[in-house]
This record gives structure tokens, sequence and C-alpha cells, in this order.
């Protein structure tokens, strides 16, 4: 089958997706990308890093269906530490390296540290989206996936489906690993339709990250029991 990164235009219309929340979203890169393949509904990207934030703010001003907030998302609101990464801010986590980052690609080790606002999924779906259940979720945060989700509540029922980040090195303290997260979002009613390479080592192959693609798949437009 074709890797996610061909198939999800055509997953997002299957699933009838309007909304996506760009979780991590860096400076945007994931968010072009969805316009790049036709997207044309609302894309709000959760950003937590102050200066990475500037870049997404500044990429995403011209779009009036793209909105951006400088928030982490966690299972519990407040105010935490995130340890900054080299190389522009893209491998910052909330969570504390294990050494793995920097051994690999010493351009990704922590440079600063900032303090940032985290609410839960549960609160900014309410927010941004009370009604319906044709949400879309891309998820990097660096070890934090599973706490976001945990953050969700009753409002994960909205959730049609999701792009997620899975680690099969532990790059993080106290992240779980794919052999964890793929049961665990079984256990939610999800199913994989797709994945592929995210981050590996250019010398030996050896993968360690990758994209899973998920959907409630008994909500298939067109399809048995899709309740449409």
């Amino acid at each position: 089958m074709p890797h996610p990164v061909h198939a999800l235009p055509t997953l997002l219309d299957l699933y009838g997706v309007d909304t996506v929340f760009d979780i991590g979203a860096s400076t945007g890169n994931s968010g072009q990308y969805l316009r790049n393949i036709g997207f044309g509904g609302r894309i709000v990207s959760f950003e937590p890093v102050s200066g990475v934030y500037r870049q997404l703010a500044a990429r995403a001003a011209n779009d009036p269906m793209w909105q951006c907030e400088n928030i982490a998302l966690g299972d519990e609101a407040g105010e935490r530490r995130i340890h900054v990464s080299g190389a522009g801010g893209v491998s910052s986590s909330l969570l504390a390296s294990t050494g793995h980052l920097e051994a690999v690609e010493p351009e990704l080790r922590v440079v600063d540290t900032e303090m940032v606002r985290v609410e839960t999924l549960q609160t900014i779906v309410e927010r941004y989206y009370p009604q319906g259940d044709r949400l879309f979720l891309k998820i990097d945060a660096q070890g934090y996936e599973k706490r976001i989700l945990e953050g969700a509540g009753s409002q994960l029922e909205k959730v049609v489906g999701m792009r997620i980040e899975l680690a099969l090195v532990r790059s993080y303290e106290g992240a779980p690993l794919m052999a964890d997260m793929l049961p665990y979002l079984t256990g939610l009613g999800y199913r994989l339709c797709g994945i592929e390479e995210a981050w590996s080592n250019r010398a030996t192959q050896e993968v360690y990250e990758v994209d899973a693609v998920l959907f409630r798949t008994e909500r298939a437009r067109g399809r048995a029991g899709s309740g449409e």
C-alpha cells in the first residue's frame, strides 16, 4: 500500500475530515503540506517554543482558515519547562533527553529551556471544535503523544483519525515506545491505515521513529456502519 504521505489526501476525503489539529507544529511544515495536497478545511496549529511559534504564525498569517496558538498540550493544564533543542528547536520536548538524540545527531542537543503554557486536548477541542466528529490530529510531540491523548477525555470521540509519531528507540525519559502505543491506540478504537519511516540512522539504516496514520474505520464515508 502507499505510504501515508501519499495516501493521506485519500484518507482525509474517505473519512470526511473537516478540521485538523496540528500538535507540535514547529514552523508550519505540516500545515503547508495539508494545503499543498488540497485540504481546504480548518487547521489549528499548536507550538510551544516562542521563537519557533513566531515563524509558524508568520507562515499562517495570510490563510484565514489556519489559526495558531503558542501552547503545548498535555494530560493536565498548567505551566511546564520545555527543553529547547538545537537545529531550530525541532526536537524540543517537555521530557528530558535520554542522550540518544545527541549521540546520533549532536546538533539536536538541548541549547535552552523555556516555561510554556500547557492545555489539555479536551479544552482545545471544546474551544475550536465544539461540534462534529470528523477531527484529525497530527501529533509530533517528542515523547508526549500519549499524555496528549490522555488529556482528551470524552472529546476523543470527535477525533476520527490521527497521524502520530511513534518511537522504536527511547529518546526521551519516560516516553512510551511503539510496542506500547499501538495496543493503546487500538484500545481507543483506532486502526492502523498506514505507516512510514520518520527518522533513521543513515549509516546503519536503523529506524528510530515512524509516523503512523490511524482512523476509526467504522466511520469511513459510504461504508457499512459509518453512521452517515
